[in-house]
């Protein structure tokens, strides 16, 4: 009889699998197959600020057959990961790319001084003029969303040198100067919508129409266009200050913004206006640059390297399941394990267990426009605000939470900056409604029936002592199982040399100088993960100590908690999709970035949320799963692009 493989030698194999496959893909892909190689660079400013970047040069760039380059500016509070899409499929056709995190921008440095001008431009342009297999009288310059407008500053400041400079989803601009433009915008493009917004008269409602875009008469004038507004793929041609023709292109894609570098139609688009910006160079599939409509022959690969980075992201969260299933039957942590105490909640399917469980979905979804609006109101200000609401209950608390950095600016320790502090405020505030509903549940029913602080999973115990070393051992569990999934991404990151990126999900290796964000970020999403394991109790949800009921348990959980927000994301998507507008609401300031940002937030969510119940499922006590679900969302939060304040002293 033939002995059967243990679910932890399965769990491991399929761990090992996932991520030598995501290896291969995420490689194999970027350096197409061998022939681009790719380099990751940490490179100094002129001030001595560190400049991360990633170098793609194809075997085919030489000294003696130089070839033109390209400089990616990745979006407003993304990483250089964001534009690697465009990276490899530019790079596999023989250019050479240098894709970089912009001043101040993940792992890029803020300016300590004032000899950077076009945002790690100058840093970048300085290594390109280094290299002899560069065309140094041919470079391109490309920027997503605010990329664009530092691209135009690099533009302008080497226009000398510089052939092309591409907007995507950036503002149009009617005179960029002596070199072939190209703008391209979709027309779902949310940031471009939120920015033609107009009032219909007849019915006093707004309507958004993204042809205003390049509607305005300066606009078509200074691109020679007499009919009217420009028109997409036509191409114009305008005479420069020198004298020279250049050329002036709008593309119009079915995209949105957060995604152009997920729709192939916008990836294809891309790369049809760069090989017909730089006249012609590289390989663009036989298709014809001087007719736009035959773009969608080109074809790409980019999609493969996009399921490495899932698999990645399946085997780290695989391995962080498998690594607290094992750790808890050691001998360290087997004492984790308590009692089974008896769920109590709502009788199932009564009429208020169906009131809790609406509740419970419908919520957060609900929540979270007003959650996010916040950010709008500065609820959390990069500078330190004696007229802050939060500073005001710090300093009556007698919290220590000033200080002032090298430049001068005062600070605050709970006052972070940065879009992680969107969602946070948007946590807090479903902290602080679960909560409600948990009270009126405890007091209207669960206390009568025995619900107590043991069933809750509150006790340490099972002899009713209350043991700060259980919950000293909890947080070490949640380190070890955390921290797994951590090295394995770093693993993978040390051959891949990047992190990763799934749609607008971002994570990589923690940086250093964000080390004192971890601990306040820790604190941060306790009550998120603490509250809403006490509104779930209202519901009864019964484990019984079989693996097949604790798979239900999270899945079920899981939909609950994170199911509402997703088919609200689906709404935002599909709204702008098919009516393209923005949602009523996210209209104002920043705002329409976070109608689609549901998505990175509610993936997260979803993996902290199935950490949590998994591990207090097996201990019957809350505080090893709290500590876990808690220091993933630390990592998720801190590996994010959009932070900007490092809390350096």
């Amino acid at each position: 009889m033939k002995k059967r493989l243990s679910g932890f030698a399965i769990s491991v194999i399929c761990i090992i699998a996932l991520a030598l496959l995501a290896l291969i893909l995420v490689i194999g892909t970027d350096t197409a197959w061998g022939k681009v190689k790719v380099e990751e660079m940490q490179l100094s400013s002129a001030d001595g600020d560190r400049v991360h970047a990633m170098l793609y040069k194809p075997k085919s760039a030489t000294a003696e057959n130089p070839a033109p380059a390209i400089v990616m500016y990745h979006g407003g509070n993304d990483m250089l990961e964001h534009t690697g899409t465009y990276a490899l499929e530019l790079a596999r056709r023989g250019y050479v790319v240098i894709n970089f995190d912009y001043q101040g921008s993940h792992d890029s440095d803020y300016a300590s001084g004032t000899g950077e001008t076009t945002f790690c431009g100058d840093t970048i342009y300085n290594t390109l003029s280094s290299y002899n297999f560069v065309q140094q009288d041919n470079i391109a310059v490309f920027g997503h969303s605010m990329g664009g407008g530092y691209a135009s500053r690099f533009a302008a400041a080497y226009s000398d040198h510089v052939t092309l400079l591409m907007h995507l989803g950036s503002a149009v601009t009617p005179e960029p100067g002596d070199f072939n433009y190209i703008s391209i915008v979709g027309d779902s493009d949310e940031s471009a919508l939120k920015r033609t917004t107009i009032l219909d008269e007849k019915t006093g409602r707004t309507n958004q129409d993204i042809t205003r875009y390049f509607s305005s008469e300066k606009l078509s004038q200074a691109w020679g266009e007499t009919d009217g507004p420009i028109k997409p793929d036509k191409i114009y041609t305008v005479k420069g200050s020198d004298g020279n023709d250049y050329m002036r292109v709008f593309y119009f894609p079915h995209s949105i913004h957060a995604y152009y570098n997920v729709n192939n139609t916008a990836v294809k688009r891309i790369i049809y206006a760069f090989i017909q910006g730089m006249g012609g160079f590289g390989d663009i599939d036989g298709v014809d640059i001087t007719d736009p409509s035959t773009y969608g022959k080109i074809s790409t690969v980019w999609q493969w390297k996009d399921i490495g980075w899932v698999l990645e992201y399946l085997a780290i969260c695989l391995l962080m399941f498998t690594v607290a299933t094992k750790l808890i039957k050691t001998d360290t942590f087997r004492g984790l394990e308590l009692k089974r105490e008896a769920s109590i909640g709502w009788k199932k399917k009564s009429p208020l267990w169906w009131v809790f469980l609406i509740l419970l979905i419908i919520l957060p979804p609900l929540l979270y426009l007003p959650g996010i609006k916040g950010a709008e109101i500065g609820l959390f200000p990069t500078e330190y605000n004696t007229d802050n609401p939060v500073t005001k209950i710090a300093t009556k608390c007698l919290i220590p939470t000033k200080w002032t950095s090298a430049d001068g600016t005062a600070h605050s320790l709970w006052l972070l900056g940065g879009t992680s502090n969107v969602y946070v405020e948007w946590q807090w505030l479903v902290a602080a409604v679960m909560l409600i509903i948990f009270f009126v549940y405890y007091f209207a029913y669960g206390r009568k029936h025995g619900e107590n602080y043991r069933t809750l999973g509150f006790k340490t115990s099972d002899d009713g002592r209350f043991r700060i070393s259980y919950i000293l051992k909890s947080l070490l569990f949640g380190i070890i199982v955390v921290g797994s999934g951590y090295i394995l991404m770093a693993f993978i990151g040390k051959y891949t040399q990047q992190g990763l990126h799934i749609t607008t999900l971002q994570m990589s290796t923690l940086s250093r100088k964000r080390i004192m964000c971890w601990p306040v970020y820790f604190l941060y999403l306790i009550p998120y993960f603490l509250s809403n394991h006490l509104a779930v109790k209202s519901i009864g949800i019964e484990y019984d100590g079989t693996t097949r009921n604790l798979v239900k348990n999270v899945v079920k959980t899981t939909l609950i908690t994170v199911g509402g927000l997703f088919v609200f994301y689906l709404a935002v998507l599909c709204q702008l999709n098919f009516t393209h507008t923005v949602m009523e609401g996210f209209r104002t300031g920043i705002l329409y970035a976070y109608a689609l940002a549901i998505l990175p937030l509610t993936i997260g969510i979803t993996v902290g949320n199935a950490l949590n119940v998994y591990v207090s499922s097996k201990t019957r006590s809350i505080w090893a799963g709290l500590c876990t679900a808690v220091l993933w969302g630390v990592w998720t939060l801190c590996s994010t692009g959009g932070m900007t304040n490092y809390m350096i002293f």
